[in-house]
């Protein structure tokens, strides 16, 4: 024990031997780095022992490494905590890796907070014969299922519940929640819940809770031996108990299974359970249910609902974008029927306005970690296997060289001159290669219906007892936007 006290005295009261601990330690990790990765390996900006850069990231990492890449490159590497990652940055990097070498860097490594699920669903399943089968499953079963007519039928519990509000302000994030949990529930179930359900209430509370507690980019990703802090518990409880809720409705359901029948995502996904018990590779287990619902309740809720609630928060900051959208849905499709999928191709400068609202606003500004499968040459640089690959995709919708004043709101940017939509290539709010995401039919269907029916039924404008809040997010797991109230008054 004096042995002990007299080398922390010397330490603390000695700055030489301090700045001799502090250099050796710095050596030493990047002796370790040169050890695993070699020194074609992507250089990058210095952290500090043990934490890395995590500290240096702020309140928008997306814009942080924006910066760095400045100085590193369009392929770098950071430490976070223990871990080495490569930061990908731009649009032909991202293509690089995710598409055009996508079967090298399509692996999925551990993700601590998602443990809840097991490493199963195809949020957190490495890549491999289970996870292509199942998101080709996934993703042919949501393209063949009778989407409009499940969002139709929300939009109908949309409008009256907006309408019952008698233009008194109302939180607009809660009806969007509501909508967007029930459509992908529908999906899923077969089935809605009514807004005042307390069932339903209570799992929009522990889910909201769980995805505030869950950032991509926290410190318990990268350091999971702080698992004791309290709230990595708090995340843990909200987790399990939005598993325990859904849970109890896949017991309720598979209690009334039938073979043959098909209500929903989960009798199709039991059926296929069937189809692979007597296989030689279970690609599609009992294991994989529930990770699957919890997966497609996440993909196919927070992500919509955050843009249509950046949608009516843009147009409410830009009234004459608002009223141009109006203008052409009276036009094309009238006051007697809603807008249906069909009016999408008679509606280009709607269909600008919402790819504009989603390019200003990447809901998902830093990609879900990456694996590299074996190790390849990568732009001139060798990338181990197992190495962790990170995408900021925010970097490719606020490139300058593709999208001239990016931080502009501006639609027109996505017509031509005759005011027909015009493809960009960089615009990939759903991400590229084998990780992208699986529901982009059903999401895309979704924002332009939901959104259209709202603007063509009600003329929306701020709350007179609040400020509109600026268009600006805090990034966690996703770019979640500002709460904030409206008033709505019939058109018509």
């Amino acid at each position: 024990m004096a042995v002990i006290e007299w080398v922390l005295r010397e330490i603390l009261t000695s700055p030489t031997t301090l700045f001799i601990i502090v250099v050796a330690t710095i050596l030493f990790h990047v002796f370790l780095k040169e050890a695993k990765y070699g020194q074609n390996f992507p250089s990058g900006p210095w952290g500090l022992p043990f934490v890395g850069v995590l500290p240096f990231l702020g309140d928008h990492p997306e814009i942080t490494m924006m910066e760095w890449a400045k100085k590193y490159g369009k392929v770098f590497s950071v430490r976070m905590g223990p871990e080495t990652v490569i930061m990908l940055q731009g649009y032909e990097a991202v293509m690089d890796a995710f598409s055009r070498k996508a079967t090298v860097f399509s692996g999925r490594p551990h993700i601590p907070v998602f443990d809840i699920m097991n490493d199963r669903g195809l949020v957190v399943l490495d890549y491999g014969p289970a996870f292509t089968a199942q998101r080709q499953f996934t993703m042919q079963y949501i393209a063949h299922a009778n989407n409009e007519k499940h969002i139709d039928g929300e939009v109908d519990a949309l409008l009256r519940y907006i309408r019952e509000q008698r233009g008194e302000p109302f939180q607009f994030n809660f009806p969007m929640k509501a909508t967007t949990s029930n459509v992908i529930g529908t999906v899923l179930f077969g089935s809605r819940q009514e807004y005042d359900d307390p069932v339903f209430k209570r799992l929009l509370q522990v889910f909201q809770k769980a995805m505030l507690l869950s950032g991509q980019l926290s410190i318990r990703q990268f350091l999971p031996f702080l698992s004791f802090i309290p709230s990595v518990d708090e995340r843990k409880a909200a987790w399990g108990e939005f598993s325990d809720i859904l849970n109890e409705k896949l017991v309720e359901h598979r209690a009334t299974y039938r073979e043959g029948t098909t209500r929903g995502f989960i009798d199709a996904f039991i059926h296929k359970i069937i189809e692979n018990e007597n296989g030689v590779q279970n690609l599609f287990t009992e294991a994989d249910l529930l990770p699957s619902l919890l997966t497609l309740y996440f993909a196919g809720s927070d992500t919509v609902y955050l843009t249509l609630s950046w949608g009516m928060l843009f147009l409410l900051h830009h009234p004459a974008v608002c009223k141009r959208i109006q203008d052409e849905l009276d036009r094309e499709v009238g006051k007697s029927r809603r807008p249906t999928l069909a009016d999408r191709q008679n509606l280009p400068y709607t269909n600008a306005a919402l790819m504009e609202v989603q390019r200003l606003n990447f809901i998902a500004p830093i990609s879900g970690p990456h694996k590299a499968l074996r190790t390849v040459n990568f732009r001139g640089y060798t990338i181990p296997e197992g190495t962790t690959v990170l995408a900021n995709q925010w970097s490719i919708m606020m490139d300058e060289e593709k999208w001239p004043n990016p931080q502009q709101f501006d639609p027109s940017r996505f017509l031509d001159e005759f005011g027909n939509v015009k493809k960009n290539v960089a615009w990939i709010p759903f991400s590229v290669g084998k990780r992208s995401c699986p529901g982009e039919v059903l999401a895309r269907q979704e924002i332009f219906l939901v959104l259209t029916a709202l603007l063509q039924a009600f003329s929306f404008r701020s709350s007179d007892s609040e400020a509109l809040p600026e268009c600006v997010g805090k990034t966690g797991s996703l770019y979640v936007c500002p709460d904030f109230h409206v008033c709505a008054v019939p058109r018509f």
